[in-house]
């Protein structure tokens, strides 16, 4: 098969690197890629926005799968675009994407189905959000309705944050000024991921996993794309992966069926466990990043088939097979991120660290013209160890992290504690 993954993060060159494993894989393509994809698959300079172009592509080279990678291009549709070509896509519709690009569909999707998430109003706008914010009950979390890169939520403690937060939509730096806000009450407890596939009326469950989300020690700062994360998450077991699937969902999976949305794709369930139940915090329409690039080394099944049993309805006749051991993800991004930050600086790997257990990922990468690889993004690497113990893993991971030299560098020094 000729297979075409959309996309240039982390999360594309893990997705390329478990499909290249793939029996059936004929030519694999990654665009725009990085460093790290362009060693294991083909690139051609491609416009993404225009998918004309896209579908052209696909027709010229036989391209017989396609996987967007971000959310983005789910989004934007192109899902719809390439089926109404005949070209096999693995990603909801632009309607289905909902679940991600609207927070406002979401929730009145869980209350249609029953699904328990927290009390929300909505605000047409930060401005509106602004006038009314000063009588609500503090603390509490605001999100804005559209996307906006992993940025568009805060949990504000007070008035003071709320206000900094709204302002700064207001000024164009965080998400869209035009979006619809909405501020819900604040759930305490531990936050996790259950990524499900699913094929439109069954999901089989993929692997969870922990996100670090602030660029600080301790969850302090701005919040991010995600510094690093573990799987599985701590609260994974039978019973809890049961009770997900049964409560969150196929009770989704069938209400979007009976909308006429009908959802094929990943379903990552973004979960908060309290003491006493579980909420749903969001839904993801695609793979985390960079929790994708800690759960596909677990995944001991051939990815590419199991894209084509949930496209091709035949799920039910899948087993999932996920390794036992953890594993860790540590991102290094650029100082400055997620503000301001510089591109440019030369990163140096004193030696070849990918092995069985360890895997660096590139995401934020370029070479120079004296061929050099150089940072050109926010998040510029994933590293990933696996191994039976966790302990383990995160201390060989800061340990594999001294081979990496970059001037501009930073990460977090507490994944997985």
């Amino acid at each position: 098969m000729n297979v075409l993954v959309l996309g240039g993060g982390g999360r594309e060159h893990s997705i390329c690197l478990k499909l290249k494993s793939s029996k059936k894989i004929k030519n694999l393509w990654c665009i725009p890629g990085n460093i790290g994809t362009r060693k294991i698959s083909k690139f051609e300079d491609l416009n993404l926005n225009q998918k004309e172009k896209v579908i052209n592509f696909c027709i010229k080279k036989k391209i017989n799968l396609v996987i967007p990678g971000s959310e983005i291009y789910l989004a934007d549709g192109i899902s719809d675009s390439l089926s109404l070509e005949g070209i096999q896509v693995f990603g909801p519709s632009k309607q289905a994407s909902m679940l991600e690009s609207s927070k406002i569909f979401t929730k009145k999707v869980c209350n249609l189905a029953g699904i328990n998430t927290a009390k929300w109003q909505i605000f047409n706008s930060y401005l509106e959000a602004l006038k009314k914010i000063k009588s609500i009950s503090f603390p509490c979390v605001i999100k804005l309705d559209s996307l906006a890169s992993g940025k568009g939520v805060i949990v504000a403690e007070s008035l003071k944050e709320a206000e900094l937060f709204l302002k700064k939509v207001k000024s164009g730096q965080i998400g869209n000024k035009k979006s619809k806000v909405i501020i819900e009450d604040k759930i305490t407890g531990e936050e996790a991921s259950f990524f499900f596939i699913v094929d439109g009326k069954s999901a089989k469950f993929l692997g969870s996993a922990k996100d670090y989300k602030r660029i600080g020690e301790n969850n302090t700062g701005a919040n991010t794309g995600g510094m690093g994360c573990i799987s599985p998450s701590r609260f994974e077991n039978k019973k809890v992966i049961t009770k997900v699937l049964n409560e969150f969902i196929l009770p989704t999976i069938n209400i979007m069926h009976n909308l006429g949305y009908p959802y094929k794709g990943i379903l990552y369930a973004g979960l908060m466990f309290t003491k006493k139940n579980i909420y749903l915090i969001e839904y993801n329409v695609r793979f985390g990043d960079p929790e994708c690039q800690a759960i596909l080394p677990r995944l001991n099944s051939d990815l590419l088939n199991l894209l084509l049993a949930t496209i091709n309805n035949r799920l039910n006749q899948y087993k999932v097979k996920l390794e036992k051991n953890k594993s860790v993800c540590i991102v290094l991004a650029s100082k400055g991120y997620p503000g301001k930050f510089k591109s440019g600086y030369e990163i140096n790997i004193s030696k070849n660290i990918s092995s069985k257990s360890t895997y660096l990922f590139h995401a934020g990468t370029k070479l120079n013209k004296n061929r050099k690889i150089i940072t050109n993004g926010g998040r510029v690497l994933n590293l990933v160890v696996k191994n039976k113990n966790l302990k383990n893993a995160v201390d060989l991971a800061y340990e594999t992290i001294s081979n990496i030299k970059c001037e501009n560098l930073i990460y977090r020094k507490d994944i997985g504690n």
